[in-house]
């Protein structure tokens, strides 16, 4: 990310000096590498309806259509369609559709769909749609992006779909491993890791029909937020282990009554062995009551829907790694076992 940044202020700090102007316009303009071409050393001073740069071209501006084997760079605005086998540069504002193999870069605004192979970078405000490989990168931006690491430095209005997702202050939705935003000004994080300025981080003790003691971290929002778990239980004098992830949704009903519902996926360790090869999942689906006794405390609890599936065999035989109460249904087959019942869950919850 320290490594885009830089990139990012070094390209438009040399953008930053490109701050002339077109003052007149032209039908069509070719360039073989600049300033070989029809205007010449003076192509800077025009607006062209139609731009070809064979290699690359600099120009004012281009007011409907641009086509660069390796790089457009104009000085002015890019009003329409622009595409660049490497990238396209300008100091103005993009208004269209700006497609290029590695990257797009604007020191105003840019408004339309962004593609690229690699990177979009608009210093001031972004609209619309921006795709691309590795990065996008914008002052602000309302609309979608979609990248491996999508990066708003100030406004988030709309969406961020990616690996890494960053917005200093988010209305929205941002789907990613990692979520980050400051102020919330109504984003809700869906992912592994929800980073919100003054969201919901929370630690749970809690039991149920199978483990003695379970602890739990959330983060994220109360509307959602992911689960980390842990959790200890015995069976037949054998330790049982469990870890897991999941996700979970608080919804108020009245004053300090409120709806907790949580859909969590534990993979358990039979005997103290890990890594085994041998697949023991638990997945379960909570729905608790839960009372808010204070503002960093509350109690839950509820039903709890479990289906079981293993593989795990002794001498031919699956192994019971678990006590279930009861079941609703059971299927062994071959390879699986598969069973399902209605437990309970019981817990305490300490929000930070």
């Amino acid at each position: 990310m320290k490594t885009i940044k830089r990139l990012s202020i070094l390209l438009l700090a040399v953008l930053a000096g490109m701050n002339i102007n077109a003052q007149e316009k032209k039908a069509v303009q070719v360039t073989f590498i600049y300033p070989v071409g029809t205007a010449g050393t003076n192509s800077v001073d025009y607006t062209n309806n139609f731009s070809f740069n064979i290699i690359g071209g600099l120009n004012g501006g281009v007011n409907g259509f641009e086509l660069g084997s390796v790089a457009n760079i104009n000085k002015g605005n890019v009003n329409g369609c622009q595409i660049s086998g490497v990238c396209n540069i300008t100091s103005g504002n993009n208004k269209g559709d700006i497609i290029s193999g590695v990257c797009n870069m604007a020191s105003g605004d840019s408004k339309g769909l962004l593609v690229s192979g690699v990177t979009n970078l608009t210093k001031g405000q972004s609209k619309g749609v921006e795709i691309s490989g590795v990065a996008n990168v914008s002052g602000s931006h309302k609309g979608l992006q979609l990248s491996t690491i999508n990066f708003v430095k100030g406004s988030l209005s709309g969406s961020q779909i990616g690996v890494v997702n960053y917005a200093k202050k988010g209305k929205g939705v941002q789907v990613g491993i990692v979520n980050v935003c400051g102020d919330d000004d109504g984003v809700l994080p869906v992912g592994l890791f929800n980073v919100v300025k003054n969201g919901y981080y929370a630690f749970e003790v809690s039991t149920n029909e199978l483990f003695i003691t379970s602890l739990s971290y959330k983060m994220g929002k109360e509307e959602f937020h992911s689960i980390f778990r842990a959790g200890i239980g015995e069976h037949n004098k054998k330790s049982v282990f469990s870890t897991g992830f999941g996700f979970g949704s608080i919804i108020p009903i009245k004053g300090n009554h409120k709806l907790n519902m949580e859909l969590i996926c534990d993979a358990l360790h039979y005997n103290g062995k890990w890594g085994d090869k041998k697949m023991n999942l638990l997945n379960q689906f909570n729905l608790n009551y839960q009372y808010q006794v204070t503002k960093h405390f509350a109690i839950k609890a509820g039903p709890s829907f479990k289906t079981f599936v293993t593989n795990q065999k002794e001498n031919g035989e699956f192994v019971d790694v678990i006590k279930m109460p009861h079941t609703l249904f059971e299927h062994a087959g071959g390879k699986y076992k598969v069973a399902g019942w209605i437990g309970f869950n019981v817990g305490a919850v300490f929000s930070l």
